[in-house]
C-alpha cells in the first residue's frame, strides 16, 4: 500500500464518527463522518471494479467540484487509476488537447454532467463512464484491490502554462502524500480545526490532519457575488476557523464567521486595492497570501498586513519568505527556481521547465520574476511579461501596481505593449488621468494609449489573474 492509501486509511480509522465534511446538495446541507467517509470510498472502489476500471487506466473527471468527486479521486488513489480533473466551463480547444495527450480510458461524470456530453464528441468515444453518484448503491469490496506502488500515477493538473506551452503535470503517490505533508507543516497549527476551502486538494490535507471540511461546491467562475453569498449562508452556523480559497472569493465573500481565526489565500499576486479590500472585510483574522504553483504547491508566504505597508511605502509586491520545506533560488534575470521533495517532477508528454544542478538537485522554474532582500521575495512580474523602453524592460506588474497606488479610485488596470506602443487599459469612468501619465513618465513612458473598457479581461476561473490575450482584442 502506497503511503498516500495508507494515511487516508489511518485517519478514516482514527477520525470514527468525529465529522469529516459539511456539504451540500442543493440547498440542504449534509455531514459525513471519518467512518461515512470511508464507507462511501469503499463502495466507490467496488464500483470502479464492476465498471472494469483497473489499475493503470486512465480516468478524466468531467464532473463540478463535490463530495463525491472527493471520494471518487480517493477511491481511485485506492484503486490505483490516475485521475485528471478538467473544469466542465473548459474551452473546447482545451479539452481536446487534453484528450490528445492523456488519451482517457474513462469518463467521470455527474448526474448533471452527463447531459453535457453530447457537446463534446471526445467523451462521446470513450467507453467507461461512471457516474459519481452511483457509488451509493453499491456495496462495498469485499477485498481491497492491490496495492499500488508510490510511484503510481494519483493526479493530473494542466498547469496554466507560465512557462511555455500550457503542461499535464502528472502527481505520484508519492508526490502527492508530499505536497500533502508540506501544507499540513506550513498552514496547520490547531489540532481541531473547521476549514471551509474551495480546492479538493486542500480537502484531502485537512482529512490526513483530522479536520472538519465546509465544501461549499462553489463554480467561482460562473457564480455571482449574490448567488455566492446566498450559498454561504448555508454554512453561517459552522464554526469555520479557517478558509483556503482564492483572491476572488475573499473579495466576493460577505464575512460572516464568527469563529474565524485565519484566512490563506493564494493563487493571484494582489494589487493594493484588492488586497486592502481583503483586510477591511477580514478584520478579525490574520491573513496570510500564499505563493506557490502546480509543481509545488507552497513556495512562500507573507502576511497581509505587512504585504500592504510595504506596497505602500516601496511600490514592491511581498512574495514573502520561502516555506518550510521549500528551497529557493533566483537566476541571473532573477527567476524564481524552486526546488522541494513536494515538487513535481513529470509531466505526461513533456519534462520542460526543470533543470538539474552540479548536485543532482532538480529545480523548477516558475517563470516568475523576483528581487530578494534579506531573505524575502518580491515580486516583479512573469517573464516576457514587459514594456522595452530603450534597452530598459519593466514588467507590467510594475507599472500597474504604480498606477494602483496613485489612483486607489481603480480597482485594477492593465499594461501591455503591442508592436511598439504601450497600452493602459482603465475600467469604466476613470478619474485622475494626468496623474496616471505622470506614473508612465516615472517609467520613460511618454505616448501611452489609454483605454476606457467595461472591465479589465481576467481567468475565467477565478477571476483575479489578468488576461492579456484577451486584451489584445481591444486593439483589433
Amino acid at each position: 500500500m502506497s503511503s498516500i492509501t495508507k494515511a487516508f486509511c489511518s485517519a478514516f480509522a482514527s477520525g470514527g464518527s468525529r465529522t469529516v465534511v459539511v456539504s451540500r446538495s442543493g440547498s440542504r446541507v449534509f455531514r459525513r463522518s471519518f467512518a461515512e467517509l470511508q464507507d462511501d470510498v469503499q463502495r466507490m472502489t467496488a464500483y470502479y471494479a464492476a465498471q472494469g476500471i483497473r489499475r493503470g487506466m486512465r480516468i478524466l473527471a468531467f464532473a463540478p467540484p463535490s463530495y463525491d468527486l472527493c471520494v471518487s479521486m480517493i477511491a481511485a488513489l485506492q484503486t490505483g487509476a490516475p485521475i485528471m480533473y478538467v473544469d466542465i466551463w473548459a474551452k473546447q480547444d482545451s479539452l481536446r488537447r487534453v484528450f490528445a495527450d492523456y488519451r482517457p480510458d474513462a469518463v467521470l461524470v455527474s448526474g448533471k454532467t452527463r447531459f453535457l456530453r453530447p457537446f463534446f464528441r471526445e467523451i462521446g468515444k470513450i467507453r467507461h463512464i461512471i457516474r459519481t453518484d452511483r457509488c451509493h448503491g453499491t456495496a462495498p469490496a469485499a477485498e481491497p484491490p492491490p496495492e499500488p506502488p508510490e510511484d503510481t500515477p494519483a493526479l493530473l493538473t494542466m498547469t496554466t502554462g507560465s512557462t511555455g506551452r500550457p503542461k499535464i503535470a502528472v502527481r505520484s503517490h508519492r508526490d502527492l502524500m508530499h505536497q500533502l505533508t508540506l501544507i499540513g507543516q506550513n498552514l496547520y497549527a490547531g489540532c481541531d480545526e473547521t476549514v471551509l476551502t474551495t480546492s479538493y486538494i486542500y480537502v484531502f490535507a485537512n482529512i490526513l490532519s483530522g479536520f472538519t471540511t465546509v465544501m461549499p461546491m462553489l463554480n467561482l467562475g460562473r457564480y455571482s457575488e449574490k448567488k455566492l453569498n446566498r450559498i454561504l449562508s448555508l454554512f453561517r452556523e459552522e464554526k469555520v476557523t479557517m478558509i483556503l480559497t482564492s483572491p476572488d472569493f475573499c473579495l466576493r465573500a460577505d464575512e460572516d464567521f464568527p469563529h474565524l481565526r485565519q484566512i490563506y489565500c493564494g493563487g493571484a499576486i494582489l494589487n493594493l486595492h484588492e488586497a486592502c479590500r481583503i483586510r477591511r472585510k477580514f478584520r478579525r483574522a490574520a491573513c496570510t497570501l500564499i505563493y506557490g504553483s502546480t509543481e509545488c504547491s507552497i513556495i512562500a508566504s507573507a502576511d497581509l498586513t505587512e504585504f500592504i505597508r510595504t506596497l505602500k511605502a516601496t511600490g514592491n509586491a511581498m512574495l514573502g519568505r520561502p516555506v518550510t520545506g521549500v528551497r529557493v533560488r533566483l537566476t541571473e534575470q532573477g527567476e524564481i527556481l524552486v526546488t522541494s521533495a513536494a515538487l513535481l517532477a513529470h509531466y505526461l508528454t513533456q519534462d520542460s521547465g526543470k533543470e538539474t544542478d552540479s548536485a543532482g538537485t532538480l529545480w523548477h522554474h516558475t517563470g516568475d520574476i523576483a528581487a530578494e532582500a534579506d531573505g524575502v521575495l518580491y515580486y516583479r512580474g512573469k517573464a516576457g511579461r514587459c514594456v522595452c523602453i530603450g534597452d530598459a524592460c519593466i514588467y507590467n506588474n510594475e507599472i500597474e501596481q504604480a498606477i494602483i497606488r496613485c489612483a486607489p479610485g481603480i480597482p485594477k488596470c492593465a499594461v501591455l505593449q503591442e508592436a511598439g506602443a504601450v497600452h493602459v487599459f482603465l475600467p469604466g469612468s476613470v478619474p485622475g488621468l494626468s496623474g496616471i501619465r505622470e506614473v508612465l513618465r516615472s517609467f520613460g513612458i511618454s505616448g501611452a494609449v489609454l483605454h476606457r473598457i467595461p472591465r479589465i479581461p481576467c481567468d475565467v476561473k477565478h477571476h483575479t489573474k489578468i488576461d492579456y490575450q484577451k486584451l489584445k482584442e481591444y486593439l483589433t
